[in-house]
């Protein structure tokens, strides 16, 4: 029980990070920091949790693997609620709501993402990152899925059918 402590500090010090990083310094890309984060973090568990408890039996190299992947497993979590609030849908959502009270009527609000160009303001925002993050080819008019995107989304459909949500998440 003690041995959970390292990965739970680790975290704790991966948050401490990532918020620092996204509200002092504004990155317009954290997730190359996000990344040496976690990675460093995962290195000074691993060199820790090797001088505290030497690896000599299966239960101690399994123990140093759990504690890894509980780490591992927390700060992808923490990295995904940080893109989900900051720049995720509903964040901007939020801070539309926030920043202009006009926009607080639902009928203005539902008017303002339809938009009158060729995109509306949710695909204004997302399309441009999916093109630069190479998951989505935009020519002309017409999108295609890159090799990356198609692997996304196979997986997303598959954790769909497997954990019985349905298109867009939610319990059926």
């Amino acid at each position: 029980m003690i041995r959970l402590l390292l990965p739970a500090a680790a975290v704790a010090v991966f948050f401490a990070l990532s918020w620092a990083t996204v509200f002092l310094f504004h990155p317009r890309d954290p997730k190359r920091f996000f990344l040496g984060y976690a990675l460093l973090l995962l290195a000074a568990t691993a060199l820790t949790y090797r001088a505290l408890w030497p690896i000599v039996r299966i239960e101690d190299a399994l123990g140093l693997a759990c504690d890894l992947l509980l780490q591992l497993l927390a700060c992808l979590t923490i990295w995904n609620a940080f893109y989900s609030v900051l720049w995720g849908f509903s964040g901007s959502l939020i801070c539309d709501l926030f920043n202009e009270p006009a926009l607080r009527h639902r009928d203005r609000l539902i008017e303002s993402y339809e938009g009158g160009g060729d995109l509306d303001r949710i695909m204004a925002r997302r399309l441009p990152n999916l093109v630069r993050g190479g998951w989505v080819a935009r020519d002309d008019r017409t999108l295609r899925l890159r090799p990356k995107g198609v692997v996304m989304a196979i997986g997303t459909l598959a954790s769909f059918k497997v954990f019985s949500l349905g298109m867009g998440g939610g319990v059926k």
